[in-house]
């Protein structure tokens, strides 16, 4: 198994504990509309792959993997959301995600936190965060020199 592989785990295992309010959390299958969310499914929040770049060392090397994680909130008759609520839940997945930012794995050398974007009125009823982080790591690719 490759090492992203664990680590998408160990992201998806740190908000589901630490978050218990999210609903739907998703890797590898993307909702590109916020109108496929169906109300139970919310709040929701979906991981993507952005890139890696690599330098090599000796027989290892060391990566950094951008990722993107977006947060998806909707006002309904169960609630109202608001600015607040999504930045408090943004909040807390930071802290989740961070509480252990090398995600106890062999080779994660640590999370490296860059930026966030909120989306609050654009696609109303919905409120939308993203988290832009890089998971910099050590991978075995290379044979001794």
């Amino acid at each position: 198994m490759s090492l992203e592989s664990d680590i998408c785990d160990k992201i998806i295992l740190s908000i589901q504990s630490d978050v218990p309010e999210i609903k739907y959390i998703s890797f590898d299958k993307i909702k590109l509309s916020t109108s496929d969310f169906r109300d139970f499914e919310l709040p929701a929040v979906q991981i993507w792959d952005i890139s890696q770049s690599a330098e090599h060392q000796r027989g290892r090397i060391l990566v950094t993997w951008s990722i993107s994680l977006e947060i998806i909130m909707k006002s309904n008759e169960t609630g109202v959301a608001s600015q607040k609520d999504l930045w408090e839940l943004r909040r807390k997945i930071q802290l989740a995600l961070w509480k252990k930012p090398n995600l106890e794995l062999p080779g994660v050398v640590h999370l490296r936190y860059n930026s966030n974007i909120t989306d609050l009125h654009l696609v109303e009823p919905y409120y939308i965060a993203r988290l832009d982080f890089d998971v910099v790591f050590y991978d075995n690719l290379t044979g001794s020199c």
